[in-house]
């Protein structure tokens, strides 16, 4: 495809594709781009060429993803209509982005969250802190229902439905945790069902996962502490990583169906290391 009829086809491609504004915002200007280095190098638009324009710029590996998918799509349009003779993104590999390293918070920073949380949304206050405690997935938490708790003293534990499925079993080891949720079921009027319902007109439901995820960024808001939902999660196993508890307990815990997702977790703070460094030094001796 030659350089003047680009812009032509790539707008023939944008007004037919069905995408947020925000979407076909960023793949213009991702075309448009290509178009015009296309033109200031006198090429065409052909896998040589394509390989010459992503080998001309030093992107971040998930800015050159975004911009094949633009151009993928594009050139897969241009085949379809006509445009295109071949598809010259075929044999463009694309660069490998590692997987995020989970980032937990402080302990203090979390409290002060929790903080911020009023004294009468006692529902939302023991979702919250049962997920940071349990390391549970927010849908897990949403699914739980009375008939899955077994408050045995000294024996307190929990059945969860995880991905795929699975089942698991979680200990509830925090005392305060146990008591606080023993308050809870103490203040229900009802004796089955999910464990956190929605209380709306005054009737209860089940609790969408957009309400939790919606009040917890307002608490976050109020207490000046940046943080997603999942970073609870995250903060759970950074903890048991930082205390010492062997990743595959973790990975049973959490309900990872990989081992590789438990060993992003590996990490340790530089304190936590120091101090087992100094244990295992003081053993030697």
């Amino acid at each position: 495809m030659h350089p003047t009829d680009f812009q032509r086809a790539a707008d023939q491609f944008l007004m037919g594709l069905k995408r947020s504004a925000v979407t076909l915002r960023a793949y213009g200007a991702d075309l448009t781009h290509l178009q015009r280095w296309l033109q200031a190098n006198g090429r065409k638009l052909d896998a040589v060429a394509l390989e010459a324009y992503f080998a001309a710029h030093s992107w971040a590996a998930s800015t050159q993803n975004r911009k094949q998918t633009a151009i993928e799509r594009f050139c897969r349009w241009g085949r379809q209509h006509g445009r295109l003779d071949l598809d010259p993104t075929l044999h463009l590999e694309r660069p490998p982005i590692p997987p995020p390293h989970p980032r937990g918070l402080r302990r203090e920073d979390l409290e002060r969250i929790f903080a911020a949380i009023p004294a009468h949304q006692r529902r939302d206050a023991l979702l919250f802190r049962l997920v940071f405690k349990t390391g549970l997935r927010i849908s897990e938490a949403l699914n739980i229902h009375l008939d899955d708790l077994d408050l045995a003293k000294g024996d307190e534990h929990m059945t969860v439905l995880g991905k795929g499925g699975q089942r698991r079993t979680v200990l509830l080891d925090d005392p305060k945790l146990v008591n606080a949720l023993r308050k809870y079921l103490r203040s229900l009027d009802y004796e089955h069902g999910p464990l956190f319902q929605a209380q709306k007109n005054g009737r209860g439901g089940p609790l969408r996962y957009q309400s939790v995820q919606e009040r917890w960024q307002q608490y976050a808001a109020q207490a000046g502490v940046p943080c997603t939902l999942h970073q609870l999660r995250h903060s759970h196993a950074t903890e048991l990583v930082n205390g010492g508890v062997s990743l595959g307990t973790i990975h049973k815990r959490l309900g990872h169906r990989h081992i590789q997702t438990t060993l992003r977790y590996a990490e340790v703070s530089d304190a936590s290391a120091d101090a087992e460094v100094r244990k295992w030094r003081r053993t030697r001796k």
